[in-house]
């Protein structure tokens, strides 16, 4: 493997130090959400139409985290092409910094809106992928087995069999039952977040399981044992491109059924209506006129438009599109892309860090 340039040790403390101060989805996670939402619910299937009202934590102040990033970047773009994957992480995590701190404003939106910008042409593609996958009709099956996500009696609900899978694999994570969580799990350093009370099927469970643990818990781990930092701190795009990846790994298991497709199209298809400008009425509208149950449509525009309108499901299906591509090029870029969180963009330069030596 390659070795690390001097450089490399400083910048990827000074970029992990800042990366763990600005918690961009934590930030923009309203304290309130699960009670909004049952409120809402209540209100909606009275056909009495109502916003929410979110509350969050008191914005933080990034400016001199900003700066020194600012600073970082600059001095980063001279050292070759390394060091401008470094200089891209520094300035996309200023954006994120300047998101956290407009939480709960109107400069949230437009903000966001530069950092989950279009990327490429599988932005267009995706925009047809959500239509096509809404096309397919409704994938109900009202008779299939259902849980809670947190109940610790049943052996397969979601927090036991996350508990049980990372057990199996000996990995050092810690599963806990998270009451206002947007997504049905989220793995942060060294716990994997699981919601609670929500009502699931088998196969959402196991969908969610390999999700978790083979498309982040994994290339955490592998990030760790890996010299060079930005594989753990994650390099420009490199968040979007695991969850395509995380993506790729479900399609190729089978577990892109016809209800999970039709829930990532309607994510896409209401983030794309925030970079129009619809508000929280009209995208409800538009979700439940695509079939989905109230509870659906109301829990998928909170989740888009949280922070004010932050917006990060619209990377999920490009990135999805972005890496099948790439692997289906080169089957070998797996062996970078899941060794952290790593976009299709940066694969190349980081390749020699992860080749095995002959």
């Amino acid at each position: 493997m390659a070795r690390a340039p001097d450089w490399a040790l400083n910048a990827s403390h000074a970029l992990t130090t800042a990366a763990s101060r600005i918690r961009m989805i934590a930030c923009s996670t309203p304290l309130n959400l699960r009670s909004e939402l049952d409120r809402l619910v209540e209100r909606w299937s009275r056909s009495e139409e109502s916003v929410p009202y979110f509350i969050y934590e008191a914005p933080p102040d990034h400016d001199e985290i900003r700066r020194a990033l600012g600073e970082l970047a600059a001095w980063l773009d001279d050292e070759g092409p390394l060091g401008q994957v470094y200089a891209a992480r520094a300035r996309e995590l200023t954006e994120e910094a300047s998101i956290c701190s407009a939480v709960g404003t109107e400069r949230l939106r437009t903000l966001a809106r530069g950092r989950f910008r279009r990327r490429d042409a599988f932005d267009a593609q995706a925009d047809a992928l959500a239509a096509g996958w809404l096309a397919e009709g409704s994938a109900d099956c009202p008779d299939e087995p259902r849980v809670q996500t947190d109940d610790e009696g049943c052996a397969w609900s979601l927090v036991s069999r996350m508990r049980e899978e990372l057990g199996a694999r000996r990995l050092p994570y810690r599963v806990v039952s998270v009451r206002d969580l947007s997504a049905l799990a989220a793995t942060g350093e060294g716990i994997v977040q699981v919601a609670m009370g929500r009502s699931v099927t088998r196969g959402d469970v196991e969908r969610t399981v390999l999700h978790e643990i083979e498309g982040h818990v994994l290339p955490r781990c592998r990030a760790g044992a890996i010299r060079l930092g930005i594989f753990s701190v994650g390099t420009r795009w490199g968040a979007d491109d695991q969850e395509g990846r995380a993506l790729v790994l479900e399609s190729r298991a089978g577990a892109l059924a016809r209800g999970r497709r039709r829930e990532l199209a309607m994510r896409h298809v209401a983030a794309r209506m925030l970079e129009e400008g619809c508000d929280f009425v009209e995208t409800v509208r538009r979700l439940l006129s695509f079939g989905a149950s109230v509870h659906d449509a109301l829990r998928i525009t909170a989740r888009v438009q949280r922070g004010g309108g932050l917006g990060r499901e619209v990377v999920y299906l490009p990135a999805f599109l972005r890496v099948e591509a790439a692997l289906a090029e080169r089957p070998e870029l797996d062996r970078v892309l899941g060794s952290g969180r790593v976009a299709v963009d940066a694969a190349d330069v980081l390749w020699p860090w992860v080749a095995k030596d002959e």
